[in-house]
């Protein structure tokens, strides 16, 4: 089977992975019950009622393009200059989708969806950590990627999302018909990251021979992760599934009380979020096959190196820590 007619599978197993249905997050190695992805999304509660579990159908119906996704990830792994446009991509829908957040948060009566980001920001936010990706280990800097159509055009959607959320809730006026457009692309963006995007970090460092793995896939909310845990406010130790429940419970906060006709907008709103990300993801090379055989080639090359020719620990392809080398004998 040749490079490229394999191309589609690998698409699937990468996006599968940025899902992460099945697996933990870089290093994460978990002693909790039902603490992996799949048992997180399964045991939940706050998803199976209210406006998550209405918005967690947008998944289950297929408007996440798993094959669009996947593709264009591995396409980005071809080189270190098309990993910089994918990054700086990813910084500006962020920033733009954080901008909003942060004025929705703002005063003392925010918004329905700005009530959730201030339960939030300080751990999901990600536009500083894709900035210092792009300078420490790109060399370069977002100003040098302006936003590709697709890019803004995602942008423009996450602008109108925020002000129509505004704009029904005039003079800081919060009713039924309120509708909290924004926590559409919260949920589409930071979900997923909870839910394993850091998985792809290891891969990244190894595919483009980087000296860390980007910052974007490092959350500090799983500095414990180890130890199956991860830090929430003040310091305080949660588990993850304990973590991701209360994102689902303030998304049900976010909705709670709203009409049917509002709910149904949220919900067309991340039909939307999907596919504007999804058409960022394949703008490009992200739609070649042959560019994204390249891209896993260039994982699976990385990964093997590393292999042969040894470390001072262990891991797997995802990262997680497998074995470490005894200083003394040299052996793992």
């Amino acid at each position: 089977m040749s490079a490229t007619a394999r191309a589609p599978r690998m698409a699937r197993c990468v996006a599968r992975a940025a899902l992460a249905r099945h697996a933990g997050v870089r290093g994460f190695a978990s002693t909790v019950a039902d603490d992996t992805p799949g048992g997180i999304f399964k045991s939940s509660v706050a998803n199976k009622s209210g406006l998550a579990h209405a918005l967690d159908a947008v998944m289950r119906e297929g408007h996440h393009d798993m094959r669009a996704f996947g593709r264009g990830t591995l396409a980005a792994l071809g080189s270190r200059a098309a990993f910089a446009k994918f990054t700086a991509a990813h910084f500006h829908f962020y920033s733009e989708l954080e901008r909003r957040l942060d004025d929705a948060a703002r005063g003392p009566t925010p918004t329905p969806s700005g009530f959730l980001w201030r339960k939030f920001s300080q751990d999901l936010r990600r536009a500083p950590a894709l900035e210092s990706d792009l300078k420490n280990l790109l060399d370069t800097t977002p100003g040098d990627h302006p936003p590709t159509p697709a890019t803004a055009a995602y942008m423009r959607a996450i602008v109108a999302a925020a002000e129509r959320e505004q704009s029904s809730c005039a003079g800081g006026v919060t009713n039924q018909e309120s509708v909290p457009a924004l926590t559409a692309h919260f949920y589409t963006r930071y979900l997923a990251d909870l839910f394993g995007g850091s998985m792809l970090g290891w891969p990244t460092k190894r595919a483009l021979g980087l000296k860390k793995v980007p910052q974007f896939y490092t959350h500090e909310l799983f500095a414990d992760a180890d130890n199956g845990v991860v830090r929430g406010g003040n310091d305080k130790k949660v588990t993850r599934r304990a973590y991701v429940e209360a994102v689902y419970a303030a998304i049900n906060e976010s909705g709670a009380g709203l009409t049917s006709n509002a709910k149904d907008e949220v919900v067309r709103e991340a039909r939307l979020a999907f596919g504007k990300n999804a058409a960022v993801f394949a703008e490009g090379k992200g739609a070649s096959s042959f560019a994204a055989a390249w891209g896993g080639t260039r994982v699976m090359g990385g990964y093997a190196v590393e292999r042969i020719w040894g470390a001072k620990e262990q891991r797997d392809l995802f990262g997680r820590l497998v074995k470490r080398r005894d200083p003394v004998t040299g052996e793992f």
